[in-house]
């Protein structure tokens, strides 16, 4: 299922175990938003429909459990809750997880096959950019997304290019366009996801 899906009143009634007169009332409430099709009948992005049972705490379907796993890897803990955080606005969008050196971060990577790392590149032991040279060579994780971040000024990001990190991101971090970016590399509907943080 991609993120810009979209959903009918009766395969939300059935998914939600309702009555579609119920969820056409929840729309002309106002309380779940939808668009008319040319032939007038309402729809429901992915988005909209997350937000709104996340509101309720309405358990989500099989259907729509289907979140990217983002891991954060950073050796400075505010930066990882932070960066966490900025991804969990976006409600049933993503799942996160969190590890502070590259050993650990390539632990995680086999046992957990994120989706994207956000990876800093200044860390102990291993740093980023070996973490990176590691999974780019192999065929099993080359395909994961790699957002580079650093408070180091020094680092020229043209150079971060060999290490084929997909982005980079100056300390103090932009949240917003992290995350967007996250988004856009992931294939998402960044306009549709967005309304997911609403409220």
């Amino acid at each position: 299922m991609t993120a810009n899906a979209t959903f009918t009143t009766h395969k939300i009634a059935k998914m939600c175990s309702v009555y579609p007169s119920t969820v056409i009332n929840w729309i002309n409430e106002g309380k779940l938003k939808s668009f008319l099709t040319a032939g007038g009948h309402h729809r429901v992005t992915r988005a909209e429909l997350v937000n709104f049972l996340t509101r309720l705490k309405i358990p989500l379907p099989p259907e729509l459990a289907q979140e990217k796993k983002i891991l954060i890897v950073d050796d400075e803990e505010d930066t990882c809750f932070v960066v966490e955080r900025a991804f969990q606005r976006h409600a049933g969008i993503f799942i996160t997880k969190l590890c502070h050196t590259g050993i650990e971060a390539l632990i995680k990577i086999g046992e957990w096959h994120p989706h994207l790392v956000v990876l800093d590149i200044v860390l102990p032991k291993i740093d980023g950019c070996q973490v990176c040279r590691i999974l780019k060579s192999k065929p099993e994780t080359q395909a994961i997304k790699i957002v580079g971040i650093s408070g180091n000024r020094n680092f020229d990001e043209r150079s971060l290019r060999d290490y084929r990190i997909d982005a980079f991101f100056a300390k103090p971090l932009d949240l917003p366009a992290l995350v967007a970016k996250s988004m856009q590399l992931l294939g998402m509907d960044i306009a549709q996801s967005q309304t997911s943080s609403a409220g």
